[in-house]
């Protein structure tokens, strides 16, 4: 008797455990879907921008004109 209403309890909790949890999992979706267009467009093109930045910066660092200004800076 007593491992039936251990049994029946533990059923319970789990059972809403999962209820609660596959709510969750919905709302975020909802949310993602919901803000996801606009932002996740603008957050694209601020990386690219981010990434050509960078593509020149290296260009420049990279430059064996740059590095003999720099040696000579250092003199």
């Amino acid at each position: 008797m007593e491992f039936t209403g251990v049994a029946i309890v533990a059923i319970v909790f789990g059972f809403l455990a999962i209820q609660r949890y596959l709510g969750h999992r919905a709302e975020i979706k909802k949310l993602e879907g919901a803000s996801g267009s606009g932002e996740v467009q603008e957050l694209k093109q601020e990386v690219q921008a981010l990434q050509e930045r960078v593509s020149v910066l290296e260009k420049i660092v990279t430059d064996t004109g740059y590095q003999l200004k720099e040696e000579i800076r250092k003199l």
